[in-house]
């Protein structure tokens, strides 16, 4: 594998409004980035061994993707059935007029049984991921969304299995 340094991108982040420039991943990142997805406790001895590096300039790969914002963290996944969380449930949202996405944004956070939200297009404004103990805690998050969010449509889906290998990093 020819050990070749990556090239330079610019790109314009809307958000700071400034110009940006990023290096772009190569073939060995991705490997890194790869290796890491499936064992995120992996020593970097053995990550430097499935390498064509030395244990330094895997140290220097690494380091590089955590700054550069590619590598955000390192978890643990955990099964909510597993923790008492019997409920995981899709639930669709549709704000009612003059109710923003912040102030939606704002009341998600404070309900720990939500553990992913994303805004969408189409006829729903929010897309919730829900891990309830029970029935009622998962009404119990409807009742804020439509009493005191100002949701004026919900719509709720119990996930009957999670499909192996899902969820799954976006490609390299």
């Amino acid at each position: 594998m020819e050990n070749l340094p990556p090239q330079k991108l610019r790109f314009f982040d809307a958000q700071s409004g400034l110009g940006l420039e990023s290096s772009a991943m190569d073939q060995i990142d991705r490997k890194i980035v790869g290796e890491l997805h499936n064992d995120g406790r992996m020593s970097l001895t053995d990550l430097a061994e499935s390498l064509p590096l030395s244990l330094s300039a895997t140290s220097e790969r690494l380091r590089r993707l955590r700054e550069s914002g590619v590598i955000t963290g390192f978890g643990v996944r955990i099964d909510p059935q597993a923790t008492g969380r019997a409920i995981d449930a899709i639930v669709d949202v549709r704000l009612g007029t003059g109710v923003t996405a912040d102030a939606l944004d704002e009341a998600l956070r404070g309900q720990p049984i939500v553990t992913n939200a994303m805004h969408l297009t189409g006829r729903f404004d929010t897309q919730l991921r829900v891990a309830a103990r029970d029935v009622a805690e998962l009404d119990e998050l409807l009742t804020l969304l439509s009493d005191h969010v100002g949701a004026e449509e919900t719509n709720t889906r119990l996930v009957l299995r999670t499909i192996a290998g899902f969820p799954r990093p976006a490609p390299l």
